[in-house]
């Protein structure tokens, strides 16, 4: 029976999040919004801006209402491979953690920050597929350099910027919360030694969202109250993490220090005090690319 256990019950945790996920998204967003929104009737709605592909034979024209439909493009393409990539990933790190939970090999302070993870992520996904929809680029570097923008798919909105119509180059150094939570699903299992580059990746990392995030829109909105709830719940969403990824990183890294006999104090470390440098010259570096976005 408990092997039985062991067999389904990783896949069938790492099922909930793709399932659950959107769902709780959509209805945050009518709690928001409901008041704003846009009463449909069916009756009278065609979606004329449909080109009935996926539908063959059966419908043409402008057709009558749909729940869901999308033209064949290549932005619906890429939209959909987003989507499949999306899924898969957070259905196998889920389902990497619960059998590293069922073994005991796992570290709970890194399920901790994964989980913390789950909303900059999730964002993220939903803004690439608001940008592939609405063939909008304007945020897309900013929006890559975290995968996670702190001002998101909502600045042409409520700004009404014009929408730029071509992508721009990409570099893979950018994609920073993807490497941080690669970090952080490696140290997730107790196997793999916890070492100062590591944990300091992670915290680098964190400190370079907190100070973009600050002089963007945190403070504004958070302390100073001038943003919306949206905005306010949205930015704290962000910035929690971060600092949770700041802290239990070094918490975790200060712990190992400790139950190692050999190791010495970290003004006599030299490699420490090198990492520790290494680590501030690569936050300065990409906080001064990311003022530039």
């Amino acid at each position: 029976m408990r092997m039985d256990i062991f067999r389904w019950l990783p896949g069938a945790c790492g099922s909930l999040g793709p399932a659950l996920i959107p769902p709780a998204h959509i209805a945050v967003l009518w709690y928001f919004w409901q008041n704003y929104s846009r009463f449909v009737d069916k009756r009278f709605c065609s979606c004329s801006c449909w080109d009935t592909v996926f539908k063959g034979t059966y419908e043409s024209g402008i057709a009558s209402y749909k729940h869901m439909y999308f033209n064949a493009t290549q932005n619906t393409m890429k939209m959909w491979l987003l989507i499949v990539v999306g899924v898969i990933a957070l259905y196998e790190c889920t389902k990497h953690l619960v059998q590293l939970l069922l073994q005991s090999k796992v570290r709970y302070t890194m399920i901790v920050l994964f989980l913390l993870s789950i909303f900059s992520h999730y964002y993220a996904w939903w803004a690439y597929l608001n940008y592939y929809n609405d063939e909008y680029y304007h945020q897309w570097n900013h929006q890559l350099f975290f995968t996670v923008s702190v001002e998101g798919h909502e600045g042409y909105q409520g700004l009404g910027l014009a929408r730029i119509n071509h992508e721009r180059t990409l570099s893979p150094f950018q994609i920073t919360e993807l490497i941080s939570t690669s970090f952080v699903l490696h140290l997730a299992n107790v196997e793999n030694q916890v070492t100062a580059r590591k944990t300091l990746s992670i915290v680098g990392i964190a400190l370079l969202h907190i100070l973009a995030s600050g002089v963007d829109q945190f403070i504004s909105n958070v302390f100073r109250g001038e943003g919306y709830p949206h905005q306010v719940v949205r930015d704290l969403g962000f910035m929690i993490p971060d600092v949770m990824h700041l802290i239990l990183p070094l918490w975790l890294l200060r712990q190992t220090r400790l139950e190692s006999f050999s190791t010495r104090p970290f003004y006599r470390d030299r490699n420490l005090r090198r990492d520790v440098v290494l680590m501030f010259f690569v936050v300065t570096v990409l906080f001064t690319i990311c003022s530039f976005l």
